[in-house]
């Protein structure tokens, strides 16, 4: 048995990821055409040409993978490896949710289903940018094409001859990861959308709190496990390593900050446009970034030391969390030469730069990155109460610097109890995901009230 890379799709998931890069640059693109005099009509038809192309180039691998499956090409890897030359209509359908290929590249065609329906319907939310949403999608799409869109997707087959797994097993696999890509494909479907909310409006306000808890409940009790590989003993599971199979759960794991970013988000705003920045601010800028880049740091040797060496961590820490901190650094200050017009625009900067630090360094995962995780939350969590605590001004008193400062140290010692508690780092990130939120709406409940459209 011989298996080889299909040219066509790896040239296709190449011009895939530039189309997102183009997308992600449209706007300036745009802006540089329009002044070289090129027409409205001209850049709309560019705009809409960027914001289309990847997700026409997937749809061709989609309907390759389909077919694939649905004519019995059993040269194709995952269909020798789940079909035989008799099987069932029901199967061959079936066998397309089957396994880690199966269930990401699902994952993957949900989310694009879900996006689509979202740009056609203008009427289900009230978004502030489209161009800033296709940059939202254009990063998440970068990274399920270079991290969850399995290779051995569309791997062929020479020389070789397979013994499809059986019914039983084949229908369990597919149950479980159609429901895990039905589930976090919505989910991360939604994600780029609402980083992009009226904030101002009160129904988009419990949306947010309902989409954060939804998505932090889903890593606990989402079928993450159907991205693994079926039973060892039914193929050749050398083709799915156990660091692969960490890896994607790490990449969904990650991914699912798109749930829980765009109420931090809404608590960063409503801080900003509360309570202008006061006397301090420099300050309260320099201890945030310190306390994130410690709190990074210290949470993943205080999580993993007990089953990792010292050296082994200091190791993964310098590959995982260089691009955290570089992109996170760069984008607190990018404000500064007049991209935000927000009270604190470099904290602003700070909190996208560590959200968009994490989702790429998903890619180099390992347990570390799961880890990082909560350092992360713990970088947030002082990025919005280290102002109010240090900065002076007439809008902020004793009240607000106690509970902000309470809630700050309570955030701490709750990780410190969950570690002592729990091994298991879902169980971890999820309870203290809530506990981010519940002490957050308590310092939100003490800012000054601004008027919620209803």
């Amino acid at each position: 048995m011989e298996m080889v890379g299909s040219s066509f799709a790896n040239v296709i998931v190449s011009i895939s990821l530039f189309s997102c890069v183009l997308l992600l640059l449209s706007l300036s693109i745009r802006n540089f055409l329009f002044r070289k005099g090129w027409s409205t009509r001209g850049l709309k038809i560019l705009e809409l040409f960027f914001r289309w192309l990847p997700i026409f180039l997937f749809l061709i691998l989609m309907i390759r993978y389909i077919s694939g499956h649905l004519f019995l090409n059993l040269s194709h890897a995952h269909v020798a490896y789940h079909l035989d030359s008799g099987s069932s209509v029901k199967n061959r359908f079936i066998s397309l949710f089957v396994g880690y290929d199966g269930a990401s590249i699902m994952l993957m065609s949900i989310i694009i289903i879900v996006h689509i329906l979202l740009f056609l319907d203008k009427k289900i939310f009230i978004i502030k940018n489209k161009d800033m949403i296709d940059r939202w999608f254009s990063l998440l799409w970068i990274i399920c094409l270079a991290g969850i869109l399995p290779e051995q997707t569309f791997n062929l087959i020479e020389n070789g001859y397979f013994s499809p797994i059986n019914e039983e097993l084949l229908f369990s696999s597919a149950k479980n990861s159609f429901f895990a890509s039905l589930i976090f494909g919505i989910l991360l479907g939604l994600g780029p959308h609402s980083m992009e909310l009226d904030y101002n409006n009160k129904e988009m306000r419990l949306f947010l709190r309902f989409f954060a808890i939804l998505g932090v409940f889903s890593i606990l009790f989402g079928p993450l496990d159907a991205f693994v590989p079926l039973a060892s003993t039914e193929w050749d599971i050398n083709l799915f390593s156990e660091p692969e199979i960490l890896r994607l759960g790490t990449i969904v794991f990650s991914l699912m900050l798109f749930c829980f970013i765009p109420l931090v988000l809404y608590y960063a705003e409503n801080l900003d446009s509360t309570v202008p920045a006061g006397k301090n601010r420099s300050i309260g800028l320099a201890f945030s970034i310190l306390i994130g880049i410690f709190s990074l740091l210290l949470s993943s040797i205080f999580l993993l030391y007990p089953h990792w060496s010292l050296s082994s961590i200091f190791y993964e820490l310098i590959l995982d969390i260089f691009p955290i901190l570089l992109l996170a650094l760069v984008f607190s200050l990018l404000p500064v030469l007049g991209l935000d017009e927000r009270a604190r625009p470099e904290l602003h900067g700070w909190r996208y730069g560590l959200f968009i630090g994490v989702i790429i360094g998903c890619l180099n995962s390992s347990s570390l990155s799961l880890s990082l995780i909560n350092g992360w939350l713990i970088a947030l969590m002082f990025s919005l109460t280290i102002p109010i605590i240090v900065e002076k001004s007439p809008l902020i008193n004793s009240k607000m610097k106690i509970y902000n400062l309470g809630n700050s140290i309570c955030f701490v010692f709750l990780l410190i109890l969950l570690s002592n508690l729990f091994s298991d780092l879902r169980i971890i990130s999820t309870i203290f995901s809530i506990g981010f939120i519940v002490l957050m709406e308590i310092n939100n409940s003490q800012l000054p009230k601004r008027k919620i459209s209803s």
